[in-house]
């Protein structure tokens, strides 16, 4: 048998849309060619571990179809297989290290259907990788200082809707990386197969989001985490607009790898953060200690050195070519990494040490603490949190050695201050791609947890066992959002810390 489509009409979401239905007629191929034609089907619509649906809606990007209000304006998106999609739509503007403000506000219908601005950010090393690029499949988009940019996929609008949000934070340090960097955060099968909403964002990185120029005076007191502040401008954006996107306001979790791991352990121990999630996941991000404003102040003092600034000037600085002033500010910290060896004050762990001079600062104001201090971990006491790792990280040929103790210290220090319930995993699967020379690699865990194996194939392979670890590990993460607790069919039921629990087909808790 094969499919051929017929038109019908069908309300969603309150709309009334195109379906293009399948109903049966005979093929008379013969049996080894009919087999061929249904998997090269499968293949190319690129979700073959799905049943077929019955119906499959034509992509639609009417505005009437679409159309939300924001408290800044109306925006339209778009309507493809299930979910609505909202890109690049602004939740604030700034000026050069200055903090975020709402953005202008509109009256006409903003379009919102293509991915915004970037943060500007140096050249990937892994762009000159073949094996890198082919299997990160990386997309950069374009870089420009107004980046400051959420995207959405929901499920239903304007609808009453209340269904968990789940708002990701990319990777890339603080330094690099952007909310659509990989293809495998895109949100529509979260959306569409797991009844949350999806919200991921764009803010200020590396030089531009964390340079502290405080010492120059009040304009710039909070410049060293304008970053982070982007961030907690774009969860009340949330606060205040996704319930018209069919999202529930008080049932947000924040989750985030990499740097991203380490977004969400800062606003952890962010006082204007608190109560605008209620879950956090941290995978492979458990970054605690951030820069002592001794040594964010000297970089940033050797950063206005090295571009020739009088102090006297210092305003001076915002009309810097962007290039020449990420030049400045890198070789500044070079300088001030080796002042911190001689003062016997540079890390001693490997992250840390690689991340110094490139994380947020403990300014007293807006991080009052270092997140894993008591006074952190009271602004989060009852919030519930996942955290873990993947086996091999940055090396295929030895166990995690970089961020698991990090991650376990984490996961001691909330459970030792009392807070709620901690969920330890370790993700081992291993990615066949390229000979299996990656093993469990650092960010290998994202395609599973957003249920996307076979959208980044290039990465995951997109075997059927892999989709399937998909569908288990995109359920835990989601039924942790709505309920607090991560449960999912295949997998055994996941006990808080200090159990912890073994990712891949044959899940166990240890």
């Amino acid at each position: 048998m094969r499919k051929q489509l017929e038109k019908r009409e069908k309300v969603f979401g309150g709309k009334t849309r195109t379906l293009y239905c399948a109903k049966p007629i005979t093929m008379t191929l013969r049996p080894n060619l009919a087999i061929l034609c249904v998997a090269m089907l499968a293949v190319s619509c690129g979700q073959p571990h799905r049943r077929q649906a019955e119906c499959v809606g034509a992509l639609e990007t009417s505005a009437k179809l679409t159309t939300v209000q924001t408290v800044s304006g109306p925006v339209a998106g778009y309507f493809d297989d299930g979910v609505f999609i909202y890109k690049g739509i602004p939740y604030a503007r700034a000026e050069r290290f200055q903090p975020a403000v709402d953005p202008e506000p509109w009256t006409d219908v903003r379009p919102s259907r293509a991915y915004g601005p970037t943060a500007p950010a140096p050249a990937r090393a892994g762009w000159w990788s073949d094996d890198q690029a082919f299997a990160m499949h990386w997309d950069d988009g374009f870089h420009d200082e107004d980046c400051l940019r959420v995207n959405v996929w929901t499920g239903g609008i304007a609808d009453g809707g209340k269904r968990p949000v789940m708002v990701w934070l990319h990777g890339g340090g603080f330094r690099e990386g952007s909310g659509q960097e990989l293809i495998c955060y895109d949100g529509t099968n979260l959306a569409r197969d797991h009844g949350v909403v999806v919200v991921s964002l764009n803010h200020r990185l590396n030089v531009l989001g964390f340079l502290d120029l405080s010492a120059f005076g009040a304009k710039y007191a909070h410049s060293g985490n304008l970053g982070m502040m982007d961030i907690v401008k774009a969860l009340e954006w949330v606060r205040d607009n996704i319930a018209n996107f069919g999202g529930d306001p008080a049932n947000v979790t924040i989750f985030g790898q990499s740097g991203g791991g380490g977004k969400v352990s800062t606003l952890m121990a962010m006082p204007s953060a608190k109560g605008l999630f209620s879950k956090a996941v941290v995978e492979s991000g458990s970054i605690t200690n951030l820069l002592d404003p001794k040594y964010s102040r000297r970089i940033g003092a050797a950063t206005v050195a090295n571009l020739g600034l009088n102090p006297a000037h210092i305003d001076e600085v915002a009309d810097v070519p962007y290039d020449r002033l990420l030049a400045a500010y890198d070789a500044a910290m070079k300088k001030v990494s080796e002042e911190a060896r001689e003062d016997g004050a540079f890390p001693t762990n490997v992250l840390d040490a690689i991340l110094f001079g490139q994380v947020p600062v403990v300014d007293g104001e807006i991080i009052p603490a270092q997140p894993g201090t008591a006074e952190a971990l009271a602004l989060s006491k009852d919030v519930p949190v996942i955290i873990g790792t993947v086996f091999h990280e940055f090396t295929r040929d030895q166990e995690d050695s970089i961020f698991k103790p990090l991650a376990l210290k984490q996961a001691q220090d909330r459970a030792s201050a009392g807070c709620a319930p901690v969920y330890f995993y370790q993700f081992t699967w291993e990615t066949p791609v390229l000979d299996g020379s990656m093993g469990s690699t650092h960010c290998i865990e994202i395609p599973f947890v957003f249920d996307n194996v076979l959208l980044h194939r290039t990465f995951t392979g997109g075997g059927d066992d892999a989709v399937e670890l998909g569908h288990r590990v995109s359920r835990l993460w989601t039924s942790f959002a709505k309920t607090g607790r991560p449960e999912a069919e295949g997998i055994p039921a996941w006990e808080p810390w200090p159990r912890q629990m073994e990712l891949n087909l044959h899940a166990k808790l240890k």
